[in-house]
């Protein structure tokens, strides 16, 4: 199976999560930030890929489910 290219770049966004999981937008900024420090990864460079990687979900479906959205 061919992997989805995500529109508008790698990098996962709050929006990105608020619209995958329909939480708030302050309780998505606070994800973000959460799985960055986790993953000891800097500001602004969480990618979808770590992700869906770190929450065990199909990047294809996750892809597939925010291209419509970027």
């Amino acid at each position: 199976m061919e992997e989805i290219r995500l529109k508008g770049g790698i990098l996962m966004t709050p929006k990105d999560i608020q619209i995958l999981t329909n939480c708030s937008a302050r309780k998505a900024r606070q994800e973000h930030l959460t799985l960055r420090d986790i993953l000891n990864i800097e500001p602004k460079k969480l990618t979808v890929a770590a992700y869906c990687k770190y929450f065990k979900l199909d990047f294809n479906r996750v892809a597939k489910y925010l291209n419509p959205y970027r």
